[in-house]
Parts: C-alpha cells; sequence; structure tokens
C-alpha cells in the first residue's frame, strides 16, 4: 500500500512539471496573436512632374551704386557742421557751413574790381575809336583792349571770388546717408581729406565670384537671391547685371547683380548668394523625404496602409529640394515626414 501511494505521488509530481512549460508557451502565443502593432504616423504628398531649381551658390559682398565723396573744396574754419554718420540726407542739403568772411570779403574786392575795369575799358575804346559801340570796332581791337585794361582778369578774379564764397556752404550731391564723417566743428577743413560719403543705399549691387566651370551656368538678367549673414532667412530678389568675361589667377569669373536694398544691407555688408536656373518636367520631393539605407538613396511612397521602400536615383540636389530620375513614378504618394525608422512594409498612417 506504502508503495503505491509512493507511485501516486511520484507520477503527481512529474505531470505538474511537465504541464508548467506548456501554459506559458501558450500565454505567450495568446499574448502574440492578440497583439497589433501600431501605425506610424507619416505625411505624404502626392508626386507630379514640375520645375525644378538648379542652384549656385556663392559669397559677395554688397556696395551702394550710388556713392558721392563730399570734399573740401576751400580751406578754413568750419564754422557749422549739419550732419552725423548714419543720417539721411536729400540732394542739396547743406552738410557744414566754412567760416566766409575772408571769401566774402574777396568777393566784394573782386566786383569793384571788375567795375573798374569796365570803366576803364570804355574810356580806352571811346578815348581810340570815338564809340562806345564794340560792335562796330574789329573784334580783334576789342579783344586788345579788354586785356590791355585788365577787364577779362577781373571777370576771371570774379568767377574764382563767386566759386570760392559759394563753398563755404557744402552741399549734399546726391540723396543718400551720411558715412565716413570725421570732420569736427571749429576745426580747420584742411585737416581732413574730405568732408565725409553720402550713399544712396537704395539701389545696390553684389559682387561675388563662380567657378570657371560654372560661367556657361550664368546669364545676364539671370534672378539671384541675396541673404544677409546677419539674417539668412531673409531673400532679396536681385538680377545678373554684369559677368566680367575673364577668369582671374583663381580660376573665377567676377559676376555683378543689380537689387533694391530692403533696409538691412549696408555699403560692404557680407551676404550670400544663390542662383537659381529652372529645370521643367522633373520629379521633385523635398529633401526630408530623402534617407540612406544599406548605403543608397531611399524613398518610402504609401500604398493603401504599408511604406513601401524603393531604391531612386537622384539627378540634382538643391538647398531644399532632389530631383529624381528613376524609381518614382507620378502620382506617387512620398513619405515626407515620420519616414526616418521606417523599414519596408512598415504599417503607416496619414496624420
Amino acid at each position: 500500500m506504502k508503495i503505491r501511494l509512493l507511485q501516486f505521488l511520484v507520477l503527481t509530481v512529474s505531470l505538474a512539471v511537465s504541464c508548467k512549460p506548456k501554459t506559458a508557451d501558450n500565454l505567450e502565443e495568446m499574448a502574440r496573436r492578440a497583439s497589433h502593432p501600431e501605425a506610424v504616423l507619416v505625411k505624404t504628398v502626392k508626386l507630379e512632374k514640375s520645375t525644378f531649381y538648379h542652384e549656385l551658390v556663392s559669397n559677395g559682398k554688397v556696395y551702394s551704386s550710388e556713392k558721392a565723396v563730399v570734399p573740401f573744396k576751400v580751406n578754413g574754419v568750419i564754422k557749422e557742421l549739419m550732419i552725423r554718420n548714419g543720417q539721411k540726407v536729400k540732394a542739396g542739403d547743406v552738410l557744414a557751413v566754412i567760416e566766409d568772411f575772408e571769401f566774402r570779403s574777396q568777393l566784394e574786392s573782386a566786383k569793384q574790381n571788375l567795375e573798374k575795369a569796365q570803366i576803364n575799358f570804355k574810356d580806352d575804346i571811346y578815348s581810340k575809336y570815338m564809340t562806345l559801340d564794340t560792335i562796330a570796332i574789329a573784334p580783334e581791337k576789342t579783344r586788345t583792349s579788354r586785356i590791355r585794361t585788365g577787364l577779362d582778369d577781373a571777370v576771371t578774379a570774379l568767377r574764382l571770388a563767386e566759386y570760392n564764397y559759394n563753398n563755404t556752404r557744402i552741399h549734399s550731391p546726391i540723396g543718400g546717408v551720411v558715412a565716413n564723417l570725421e570732420a569736427l566743428q571749429w576745426n580747420p577743413s584742411q585737416n581732413y581729406k574730405n568732408l565725409c560719403t553720402i550713399i544712396n543705399d537704395q539701389k545696390m549691387e553684389v559682387e561675388f565670384p563662380v567657378i570657371e566651370s560654372e560661367y556657361g551656368f550664368i546669364s545676364q538678367g539671370m534672378p539671384v537671391g541675396i541673404m544677409p549673414f546677419i539674417n539668412d532667412s531673409t531673400v532679396i530678389s536681385g538680377t545678373i547685371t554684369q559677368i566680367n568675361p575673364q577668369v582671374d589667377e583663381t580660376g573665377m569669373v567676377k559676376i555683378k547683380a543689380g537689387l533694391r536694398n530692403n533696409g538691412q544691407l549696408i555699403d560692404g555688408m557680407n551676404v550670400k548668394v544663390v542662383i537659381r536656373k529652372p529645370v521643367p518636367g522633373r520629379l521633385v520631393v523635398p529633401k526630408e523625404a530623402l534617407v540612406i539605407r544599406q548605403g543608397r538613396d531611399v524613398i518610402f511612397v504609401r500604398q493603401d496602409s504599408l511604406a513601401i521602400w524603393k531604391y531612386v536615383t537622384v539627378e540634382f540636389e538643391n538647398s531644399t529640394s532632389v530631383s529624381v530620375s528613376e524609381g518614382l513614378e507620378p502620382g506617387d504618394l512620398v513619405i515626407v515626414s515620420g519616414n526616418v525608422n521606417l523599414a519596408h512594409e512598415t504599417i503607416v498612417k496619414e496624420e
């Protein structure tokens, strides 16, 4: 009886041990079957043929297309100074005044000398030709009389005196912004090379180089985008105006483009220049759609609820998009967001 009881206990323990793994396996299988993978949220764009813009990027500098250096035309103490650097002025505005006592005196003296010379001239021709009508006298005789009486010298002296006096008031030759002002009030004007520079910063031009292999890419009138380094989110439109037909010693060709200042540019500022050349009839996708898988370019497209992995051939590339020559077809729903961790036939859902 004891032997039978012992056999029964051994059999029970054996059955319990052998059934335990099966129960775990069954639970695992049930959990696997009950779980469903969550769909990855993505954004797509429908692929259609459009224009791709081939880009050429260069660095350049912007300059004012109209600039005037304002000199001191007469020497003297700067009595008044009406400007400061950065001030906007209009054409004809008075910028500075030179002490004019000496020049005003010279002007008055020149006027008086001219009156004397005119009297002497009349006396001379009347005494010699008994007439004041210069038309009746031969031109060479009139000219001799003018020289003899100093009339021509007096006229020249008056013109010079008027010129000097008028230039004691310095006017702006153009409208623009005052720059390079170093002169100080109550200082001699001869201490300075010039009064200032007036820069018309409304119309500007940018000068930039391109390598000689890109010379054929450039043409007159081609649009360009100018981006200041201080704010590269701003793009100012311009147009190529000059192409220097010569390659310099560094293998570069100089290009100039005209533009209107948006108020953010100043003379001599460094900028980035982007030239865009249209290439029509291309399959263009955003750069975000392109990923690298197994060392090759891949773009995922959505087919129903699956992400399909497609190898592609990139034809052109710019800062924002790529042109695909092989691997995609018009009408494909290209995944442009949420594609970083996708695999072939991953379940996806449109955001």
